[in-house]
């Protein structure tokens, strides 16, 4: 017995004296300390084969999370804090890619670790850094998913129905405790599937010019003038599926105040939208049904656009753009 014993402690011995090789943070959402974002794709997509490699299919929001960091093991050690992506190192399927913009940079391998800029001792005072726990940021990113690579020829992109694409941790790895860590996670992704040819989009007339407004007679929401469009989609395929638009400002042409889209340099107008079918309101920076496509040929979307008064009339001309985007369910 006494034999076992000295042995024992000897181990133990060796043990504690090995330096320490790795390290691990714990980093979560600030305050409830949850490890988990999850964000859905929200409804079912159709990607069209034809489109180019580095097509967006969907992309989030801006997110602006906030996140603590704490030195879990107490180490002292200062350590930067990482987007390991893909932890589970999953194959996310063919024909697409997932990516992260986070400030300057466009984030979108498949594996691997890319630094946030921050670290394990951010916020502390040197005074008395050792086991800080209090490592406070915000991370602002927003992610999207394109196109990329060889379509899958049954159209299926994906047979995941969650995909963790990062988890924010230290240099020295992956953090064994469980639940410690913040994932971000994308629901859905198996809702991902590809049709044979995309529409082609024309917008006529393209430049929407209005009539003269007349001053003298203008009023606080009155409409001072109307103009007609069309959004004209021809696709030569003839497999059904769903097209929504969205309408957004052109920055430093226009801004989206109250629902109306009002010209950087005459804030006394703004524009709204209605689709002439239904007559119902388009609201900016908002998906809508914009046709659902089954036969090849043209489909033709009529809308009014209508100049209201805002404010005291500002004499003289303006200008407003406006992005038109599409995508397929």
């Amino acid at each position: 017995m006494t034999l076992i014993r000295k042995h024992l402690l000897g181990l133990l011995f060796v043990a504690a004296s090995c330096p320490a090789t790795s390290y691990a943070l714990s980093c979560k959402l600030d305050p409830s300390k949850a490890s988990t974002l999850k964000e859905a794709l929200g409804t079912a997509l159709a990607v069209p084969a034809d489109a180019p490699d580095g097509t967006i299919i969907w992309e989030s929001s801006p997110h602006s999370v906030p996140v603590i960091c704490a030195d879990d093991y107490e180490t002292g050690v200062k350590e930067d804090i990482y987007f390991y992506v893909n932890p589970a190192k999953a194959n996310i399927g063919k024909g697409i890619r997932v990516g992260i913009r986070y400030g300057s940079q466009t984030i979108t391998q498949t594996s691997g670790a890319i630094t946030t800029g921050y670290n394990s001792l951010h916020g502390c005072n040197w005074a008395n850094c050792a086991g800080w726990d209090k490592a406070r940021f915000t991370l602002t990113f927003t992610v999207f998913i394109e196109k990329y690579g060889a379509t899958p020829t049954n159209g299926q992109a994906s047979t995941l129905s969650e995909y963790r694409l990062f988890q924010l941790d230290g240099k020295g790895g992956l953090n064994p405790r469980p639940d410690s860590n913040l994932n971000y996670v994308v629901t859905g992704m198996n809702n991902i599937r590809f049709v044979p040819c995309s529409p082609e989009l024309t917008i006529l007339p393209s430049v929407i010019s209005f009539r003269r407004a007349l001053v003298s007679s203008a009023q606080v929401g009155q409409v001072a003038s109307s103009a007609s469009f069309s959004l004209d989609l021809v696709r030569s395929c003839d497999t059904p599926y769903t097209v929504d638009a969205r309408f957004t400002p052109v920055a430093g042409s226009a801004s989206v105040i109250d629902k109306l889209l009002v010209p950087g340099n005459n804030s006394s107008v703004g524009i709204a939208l209605t689709q002439q079918d239904s007559n119902q309101p388009v609201p900016f920076d908002t998906w809508f049904k914009l046709a659902d496509l089954t036969v090849p040929g043209l489909i033709r979307n009529e809308f009014r656009a209508d100049l209201i008064w805002r404010s005291s009339p500002i004499p003289g001309t303006f200008e407003a753009m406006a992005l038109v985007d599409l995508y397929y369910k």
